[in-house]
C-alpha cells in the first residue's frame, strides 16, 4: 500500500497541515507544482506522476493545474495503480472548476474496468467495483467556471457507508448513507477507460489516499476540507 505521513494533531493550525499529515497519502496532484502539459509530478513522495506523452490529449496548464477538453478527451494516466479493495477506507478530495455543466457525465478519475468518480451539473457519481452509487444534490450543485472543492469519505469497512462534502459542507440531498464497499481502482486521470466520459474544466488539485483497513479521524476529515477551502477561497 502506497503512502507517508503521520496523522494531524487535533487542533493543529491549518497553515500547519498539508495533505501528507494524513497517513497513506497515495497521491498527491498538488496545485502549482510539478506541472507541464504533458506530466504533473506526485507531490505524495510515492513519485505516481500524471503523465501524456500524445500531444492531441494534453491539457492546458492553468489556474495551477490542467485545464481539460472534453472535445479532445484530454487524459493522463498515473505511472502506478492505486488499487482500493473491497471493504477498504477511501479518501479522496479535489478542486475543480468545471465549464458549462450539465447532465452529461465529466469524469476525473477512472481505470479501464469502467470504475469512477464523475461529476454532473447536480451530481456526483461513486463507481465501485462496477456498482455505480450516485449521489443527488442541489439543482446547481456546480457552476461554470466556479472553483468547488470536494472531499468523499469511506470509512467503516464491510458497510461502505459514504459521506461527501462539497466546500466544506454536505450538500442538500442524497449525501450520506449510501453504501457500497466493493473495492475501486484508479489509473486515469481526466477519464475512464481511456477516453470515456472525459472531464470538461479545469482540475486544481487532486489528493488520493488509500487507507487500507485502516481509518481517517473526524479531525482529519474537517483539515482536509479545511485545506482545500481556505487554499482556494472557498
Amino acid at each position: 500500500m502506497l503512502g507517508l505521513g503521520n496523522s494531524i494533531i487535533s487542533g493543529a493550525a491549518l497553515d500547519e497541515f498539508t495533505p501528507a499529515n494524513i497517513a497513506n497519502l497515495a497521491l498527491w496532484l498538488k496545485n502549482a507544482t510539478g506541472v507541464t502539459v504533458a506530466q504533473w509530478d506526485d507531490s505524495s513522495g510515492n513519485n505516481n506522476n500524471a503523465t501524456q506523452d500524445t500531444s492531441g490529449n494534453q491539457a492546458a496548464v492553468s489556474g495551477g493545474g490542467l485545464d481539460f477538453e472534453k472535445g479532445e478527451a484530454d487524459h493522463y494516466d498515473l505511472d502506478d495503480d492505486i488499487e482500493i479493495a473491497q471493504n477498504e477506507n477511501i479518501l479522496i478530495g479535489f478542486v475543480i472548476s468545471p465549464e458549462a455543466p450539465d447532465s452529461t457525465r465529466n469524469c476525473l478519475i477512472g481505470d479501464a474496468n469502467g470504475e469512477f468518480i464523475d461529476v454532473r451539473i447536480n451530481k456526483i457519481a461513486v463507481n465501485c467495483g462496477g456498482a455505480e452509487t450516485t449521489f443527488t444534490g442541489d439543482a446547481n450543485l456546480f457552476s461554470d467556471g466556479t472553483k468547488a472543492a470536494v472531499v468523499i469519505s469511506r470509512n467503516d469497512g464491510a458497510t461502505g457507508t459514504f459521506n461527501i462534502f462539497v466546500n466544506g459542507s454536505t450538500p442538500a440531498g442524497s449525501y450520506n448513507a449510501q453504501t457500497n464497499p466493493d473495492p475501486i481502482n484508479f489509473d486515469e486521470i481526466g477519464v475512464r477507460n481511456g477516453s470515456g466520459r472525459p472531464f470538461d474544466g479545469i482540475l486544481h488539485e487532486l489528493v488520493v489516499y488509500d487507507l487500507g483497513t485502516g481509518t481517517h479521524t473526524a479531525d482529519e476529515l474537517t483539515a482536509l476540507n479545511n485545506y482545500l477551502t481556505s487554499k482556494f477561497g472557498l
